[in-house]
């Protein structure tokens, strides 16, 4: 029994020790390998649209390096953060309700937060809205400034500018005569829109946080009010309405030579490029499975600390210009159920295309183009430039990695 007792404890220490040992297999002892095959791209450049900056996290007004920040455009949420209960038993939430015979609107303030903790200026700070415009005033996808709504009425109000030890904020003042129009029940969709500008011609440039940062640094509509609970009891209140879209309107400076003679993307240049790769008359093996699809540029600016995300997307069409050109929208369409986003490594932008490119093989298609583009939230003032295909040592080429059975 003592032997058999012996011969287990052994045989169990030796299994143990086998399961914790690690195996290296080789491709030679398998049955699938792997194959790369490259093709280079054939043609490329850079094209410019008007700057979107509708995802930004910030705002701007002012001047700056040549570009022109000219208008915020500010929608308003028409429901309050905290619903107000009054003695009738309704409910004050939304803009409509403020038409109450208990309620008594005081004042409207609309602030905005300032990115630098002190701002000194004498800069003046103008607020303006959109009275005979019911519907959606900006689209972030699509306003910029050449096609930006202008019905907007006349200065309604000039801001202040408040400061503590921590923040500084710009403030309205909003007469209720104007706040009439946001609560006028006959307008079944209205807009809730500001405009914001800087009158004073000055070389100042002011950044605010935007809706897109936070709810820790959103900006908001305040409206105080008097709520007649009885003939003996009267309460001071307020409602706030946090900013809920908002989108900064600039006028982009011109451009220079390398930001049209190589492949560049901005966002506040409306900056993006377009290549076109040629996989002549190949196809995956039959049998084999797509493992990596890398369109691969190479950074020209040579920034070893690069972490902006870019985004890059199939074209529906293989229709683009053979040199720089300038549009007054965007022109292309884009496949954005096959999009990639990659950041810069080590000098290279590495997306992996094997979804759409897989697609478009299937499609018999021998030329793919595709386009890059910096994310809604890089820096909007920096220029990322590529090397393009004149480039013999550097030019962007397509990786393809398969696994073969």
């Amino acid at each position: 029994m003592l032997n058999f007792r012996f011969l287990y404890l052994a045989l169990s220490l030796i299994f143990i020790s086998c399961e914790e040992q690690a195996h290296t297999l080789d491709d030679i002892d398998l049955s699938l390998s792997v194959d790369t095959i490259s093709f280079d791209v054939v043609r490329g450049t850079t094209y410019k649209v008007p700057p979107l900056m509708g995802g930004s996290k910030f705002l701007y007004l002012g001047q700056s390096n040549g570009y022109s920040f000219d208008y915020n455009f500010i929608r308003a949420s028409k429901f309050s953060n905290n619903q107000y209960y009054i003695s009738s038993g309704n409910i004050i939430s939304q803009f409509h309700d403020y038409i109450d015979s208990t309620i008594t609107i005081d004042s409207v303030k609309l602030t905005l937060n300032f990115v630098e903790d002190s701002i000194n200026t004498n800069t003046s700070f103008a607020l303006r809205y959109f009275p005979n415009v019911s519907d959606s005033v900006f689209s972030r996808n699509y306003t910029n400034y050449l096609n930006f709504n202008s019905n907007y009425s006349d200065i309604i109000s000039y801001g202040t500018i408040i400061q503590d030890t921590s923040s500084s904020m710009l403030v309205f003042n909003i007469d209720t005569v104007h706040f009439k129009h946001f609560t006028d029940t006959t307008i079944s969709s209205f807009n809730n829109t500001f405009a914001v500008s800087v009158e004073n011609n000055d070389s100042n440039f002011f950044k605010f946080y935007s809706a897109n940062n936070g709810q820790s640094t959103v900006s908001n509509l305040s409206v105080y009010f008097k709520h007649f609970a009885s003939d003996t009891l009267t309460i001071d209140t307020l409602n706030t309405h946090n900013i809920i879209d908002d989108l900064t309107i600039l006028t982009p400076p011109d451009l220079n030579d390398l930001d049209t003679t190589s492949l560049s993307i901005s966002l506040a240049k409306g900056l993006k490029s377009l290549i076109t790769v040629d996989s002549k008359s190949w196809n995956i093996p039959i049998g084999s499975v797509f493992r990596k699809a890398e369109l691969i540029f190479n950074s020209v600016n040579q920034d070893s600390t690069e972490s902006s995300i870019i985004n890059s997307y199939l074209l529906t069409s293989l229709d683009f210009p053979n040199s720089f050109s300038s549009f007054t929208e965007e022109t292309f369409v884009y496949d954005l159920t096959n999009g990639s986003s990659a950041a810069i490594k080590d000098n290279a932008l590495k997306f992996n295309h094997r979804s759409a490119l897989k697609k478009s093989l299937s499609e018999n298609n021998s030329f793919h183009t595709f386009n890059i583009q910096p994310n809604v939230d890089v820096d909007p003032f920096k220029t990322i430039r590529f090397y393009g295909i004149e480039n013999s040592q550097f030019h962007p080429k397509l990786r393809i990695t398969y696994v073969l059975p």
